[in-house]
C-alpha cells in the first residue's frame, strides 16, 4: 500500500544478525518488527498443532499416504524416484493412457524429516507440517516486504483463512494434492513481488510453482498460468524496451532460480531418458486421446461458487467440496471475477497507488487457471482434491480485493501506528488459534481402522530381516487402503513389501509391484466383508490371522497369511 517507490525494500541490516540483544529482547523491536513476529507466531500454530496431534494420536499412513511414504523411504534405501505418483488418467479401461503426475519433488522434500526420525510415521507428519509452515512464514515475510505492517495484517489473515479451510489433516498428511496448498498462496504473493520488480521473489517462486505442477495433473493449468505470468513479468522490460535499473540482487536471484529449477525438475528430466515411453509422451497421448467426458466451461463456471463468501460458497475441505455449492454463490463468484477483471485494467486507481491493482491481477490469472481445471472435470466421479487449490486462491482473492479497497483510504498506510498494530497483532494470534480449533478434524476413525489391520499383520509377521512379502488386497478397500498400510508396517519391520498392481509401462516403483515378489515369498491376503464373494480367492493353505471390525463403517477386514516355501 502507499505510494509506489522505484527503489527496492531496504535489505535486512546484517549487523542485526549478530546483535544478540536485538534477537532476544522484544523491547528493542520496532512496531513493524513486533507485528511481524506476532504474525509469524500466528501462522505456525496450525502446522505445529497438526504435527503434534498426528504424532500424539499415533497416526500411521495408509492408502496413498502409505505409497508416498514408501516412495520416500525408497530414497533412503537407494531407490531414487524419477516419477511422481500414479494418476487416475488410465482408469476406465484405458490402460494405454496410464500416466504419472509430473514429478517426485514431494518425496525428496519428505526424505530428510523421515531420515531424521528413523523412518517413522512421525517424520512424515513433521515433513508435511514443515512444508506448510515454511510456506506460511515466507508468505508473511513477503507480505511485509510488499505492503509493510498493513500488508502483514491483510495477507496473514489470508494465510490463516487458508489453514482453516484445508484443515490440520492437509498440513501433516503426505497425500500428494495437499503438499502445494499453502505454497500456492505463497506463489501468488511472490508473483506480486515480481510485478513490484523484486527478483528475489524468483527462486522461491520456482520451487513453489514446481511443487504445484508436480503434485497433481489437475493442478497443471494453475501452475502454467502462474508460470506464464511470471515469465511475462521477468521479460517485461525487454519486451517493452523500457530501461530498468538493475539491482545488485538480480544476478544472484537469477542464478538461484535457475539452479533450483534444474534441481527440482532433474528427476523428471532424467525420466525422459530412462523410461520408454516416458511420462511426458504418455501425458501428451492422454491429453490428445479425446477420452473422457469433461463438463465444459459453462458447467465449470458453476464451481466459481468456491470463491464466493457466504452460504453455498467458500467452505472447508470435505467430500462435498464439489457438490454442495449454490446458484446464488455462483453468481457472486462470477461477480468477483468481473470485479477482478475491472481492477486489472487499472481503471480509477487512486493517484500514486497503481501497485494496488497487482494483487487483483495475480488473483484473476490464478482463478482463470482454476476455471480451466474445473472445466475439465468429469461428470463422475468427482474427487474434491482436484480443485482443492481453489481454497488458497480464493483466500488470496479476498485479500487482493481488500487491498484494493484500502487504496482508497488516505489513512491506510504501510506503517501502522502502535495503537492500531498491537490489537491487530493480538487478533492475528487469536485467528491462528481459531483456525486450528475450528478446522475439520482428521478422519481418525478411518485411519485407526487401517492401522489396526496393518499392526495385526505386522504382529504375525515379526521381523522381516530383508525377506520379501507379497500383499494381495481382495476388494476396493483392501487394495487401495489396507494393502499400502500393511506394506508400510512390513517395511518398518524389515520386510521388502510387494503390493502395487502392475503398471502397463516402466516406472521406478516396480520394486513395489506385487508381481515382482518371489513366488515362494510369504503372502498376506486382505478381504472385506462388504465384498465377501472375493474371499474365495484366498488359497486353502492360508491361515486366518485376524478379523478386525471397522470403526468408520459397517463390516470388517480379514487378514490371512500364506507362508512361503
Amino acid at each position: 500500500m502507499g505510494r509506489p517507490r522505484r527503489t527496492r525494500p531496504r535489505p535486512f541490516p546484517l549487523r542485526r544478525l549478530t546483535d544478540l540483544r536485538y534477537r532476544l529482547d522484544p523491547r528493542g523491536w520496532t512496531t513493524s518488527e513486533a507485528l511481524l513476529a506476532v504474525a509469524l507466531l500466528a501462522v505456525v500454530i496450525g502446522p505445529i498443532a497438526a504435527a503434534v496431534q498426528a504424532i500424539a494420536h499415533g497416526w500411521q499412513p495408509s492408502g496413498d499416504d502409505a505409497t508416498v511414504a514408501l516412495r520416500t523411504a525408497g530414497i533412503l534405501d537407494g531407490h531414487l524416484p524419477v516419477t511422481g505418483m500414479r494418476s487416475t488418467s488410465g482408469d476406465g479401461g484405458h490402460q494405454d493412457l496410464a500416466t504419472h503426475h509430473l514429478g517426485p519433488l514431494q518425496f525428496y522434500l519428505l526424505a530428510l524429516p523421515l531420515a531424521l526420525t528413523g523412518g517413522s510415521a512421525a517424520g512424515l507428519a513433521v515433513g508435511g507440517a514443515l512444508v506448510a509452515a515454511a510456506a506460511s512464514v515466507l508468505s508473511v515475510v513477503w507480505a511485509r516486504r510488499l505492503g509493510g505492517t498493513l500488508g502483514v495484517v491483510v495477507f496473514t489473515a489470508g494465510v490463516l483463512l487458508t489453514q482453516w479451510a484445508i484443515g490440520g489433516e492437509a498440513m501433516f498428511r503426505p497425500f500428494n494434492p495437499y503438499a502445494p496448498l499453502l505454497p500456492t498462496f505463497l506463489a501468488l504473493l511472490l508473483l506480486w513481488g515480481l510485478a513490484h520488480g523484486d527478483r528475489r521473489a524468483l527462486p522461491p517462486f520456482v520451487v513453489a510453482v514446481s511443487l504445484i505442477a508436480q503434485s497433481n495433473l489437475a493442478f497443471l493449468p494453475l501452475a502454467v498460468a502462474l508460470a506464464a505470468l511470471a515469465t511475462g513479468l521477468v521479460l517485461r522490460p525487454r519486451l517493452t524496451r523500457t530501461r530498468r535499473r538493475r539491482h545488485p540482487d538480480d544476478r544472484p536471484a537469477h542464478r538461484w532460480a535457475l539452479g533450483l529449477g534444474v534441481l527440482v525438475w532433474l528427476p523428471s528430466i532424467v525420466e525422459l531418458v530412462v523410461h520408454q515411453p516416458n511420462n511426458l509422451a504418455q501425458i501428451v497421448r492422454w491429453a490428445t486421446s479425446g477420452t473422457g467426458d469433461p463438463i465444459g466451461l459453462t458447467a465449470g463456471i458453476g464451481h466459481l461458487d468456491l470463491i464466493a463468501p457466504g452460504p453455498g460458497g467458500f467452505r472447508r475441505n470435505s467430500s462435498d467440496l464439489l457438490t454442495q455449492g449454490g446458484e446464488l454463490a455462483t453468481v457472486v463468484g462470477i461477480g468477483i471475477i468481473v470485479l477482478l477483471a475491472a481492477i486489472a485494467t487499472g481503471y480509477r486507481v487512486p493517484q500514486g497507488r497503481a501497485s494496488s491493482a497487482w494483487p487483483a491481477r495475480v488473483a484473476l490469472v490464478a482463478n482463470l487457471g482454476m476455471l480451466a481445471t474445473a472445466s475439465r472435470l468429469p461428470e463422475w466421479p468427482l474427487a474434491p482434491y482436484w480443485v482443492i487449490t481453489w481454497l488458497p486462491v480464493a483466500a488470496f482473492t479476498w485479500c487482493a480485493l481488500v487491498w484494493r479497497g484500502l487504496a482508497y483510504l488516505d489513512s491506510a498506510t504501510p506503517h501502522l501506528p502502535a495503537r492500531i498494530a498491537r490489537p491487530l497483532g493480538a487478533a492475528l494470534v487469536a485467528g491462528g488459534v481459531a483456525a486450528t480449533v475450528l478446522a475439520l478434524p482428521p478422519a481418525w476413525a478411518e485411519y485407526d481402522s487401517m492401522t489396526r489391520v496393518a499392526r495385526a499383520a505386522g504382529d504375525d509377521l515379526g521381523a522381516g530381516e530383508g525377506r520379501h512379502l507379497r500383499i494381495s488386497g481382495l476388494g476396493f478397500v483392501p487394495t487401495l487402503g489396507a494393502s499400502p498400510a500393511v506394506a508400510w508396517q512390513a517395511h518398518r519391520q524389515g520386510w521388502q513389501p510387494h503390493y502395487l498392481t502392475p503398471w502397463p509401462f516402466p516406472e521406478d516403483a516396480d520394486h513395489l509391484w506385487a508381481g515382482t515378489g518371489p513366488e515362494d515369498a510369504d503372502t498376506i491376503y486382505l478381504t472385506d466383508s462388504a465384498e465377501a464373494e472375493l474371499a474365495k480367492n484366498v488359497p486353502a493353505t492360508a491361515r486366518e490371522v485376524a478379523v478386525l471390525r471397522m470403526t468408520h463403517r459397517e463390516g470388517d477386514i480379514d487378514v490371512y497369511r500364506d507362508p512361503g516355501s
